[in-house]
């Protein structure tokens, strides 16, 4: 799956219920895509609608934070005036109702924090199924015709570097040996997530989809890199022996064979 982020675009906040623009059709993100007008509508309409949740940061381990009480695609007749500030160029959008849980500490800290103006984006997941590139103005820009929504969420910062710059896996607060297990960690979880992904689509009678593909190659060939340039850090610092310690060691190895063989040693 991908995910892209823009502000949060809120419409309309009732009690526990917010209504807001979660994806722009029309104009090109800072990562050289475009969505156009219908891209969503299909998949919505043969049941994605029903298997989209919302989260929190898309956190699919833990329940969702709100109950999707419509989610559907809006032309820009129904866009925000903010939307169009944002992307005067947009073409029309889609748009999220959630209700959000009663009772639940972590929905109701998302609720106070949108309704304070502190949650100020949101992203979705989405499986590309089809698209293709264009240029537009000596740009390569991949237009995106077949969307499919997994989840909708609130986020504190999203990966696209359009809203912020958060890559990788911070290290701040961790010691040397923390950060090197919370790496093996999120590459363990990323490949059970590329297998799981694998034996969802399988039971679909269907395989992952080209993009995910071509992002799986991109990883491998990071890692041979990285790999690579481990595998040349531990020979430029590998301990280099001490002669005198090694003659210590020998004479003491020696003497240790000879006692073993009734060798009185003054």
């Amino acid at each position: 799956m991908e995910t892209k982020t823009i502000p949060q675009f809120t419409k309309e906040i009732n009690g526990r219920t917010v209504t807001g623009i979660f994806a722009v059709n029309g104009n090109v993100d800072s990562g050289g895509d475009v969505s156009v007008n219908g891209a969503f509508a299909k998949r919505l309409a043969d049941g994605s609608r029903k298997r989209a949740r919302h989260l929190w940061n898309h956190n699919s381990m833990n329940p969702p934070t709100a109950s999707i009480r419509e989610l559907r695609e809006v032309g820009r007749d129904e866009l925000p005036e903010k939307v169009l500030a944002y992307a005067p160029d947009a073409t029309g959008g889609v748009l999220v109702t959630r209700e959000y849980y009663e009772g639940v500490e972590l929905a109701n800290w998302v609720l106070a924090g949108i309704k304070a103006g502190d949650i100020t984006e949101m992203s979705y997941a989405y499986d590309l199924h089809d698209w293709d590139y264009e240029d537009r103005g000596g740009m390569k820009v991949r237009v995106l015709k077949d969307i499919e929504i997994f989840d909708t969420s609130d986020v504190n910062w999203g990966m696209n570097p359009a809203t912020a710059a958060v890559k990788g896996i911070a290290g701040d607060g961790l010691t040397f040996m923390q950060h090197g297990e919370a790496v093996e960690t999120a590459l363990a979880d990323y490949l059970e997530r590329i297998k799981d992904r694998r034996d969802f689509r399988a039971k679909e009678g269907r395989v992952l989809s080209s993009a995910n593909r071509e992002r799986i190659k991109a990883l491998v060939a990071s890692l041979h890199g990285v790999a690579g340039d481990l595998e040349q850090l531990l020979l430029e610092t590998e301990p280099k022996a001490d002669p005198a310690l090694v003659l210590q060691a020998l004479a003491n190895y020696q003497a240790t064979i000879a006692k073993l063989n009734g060798v009185k040693l003054s």
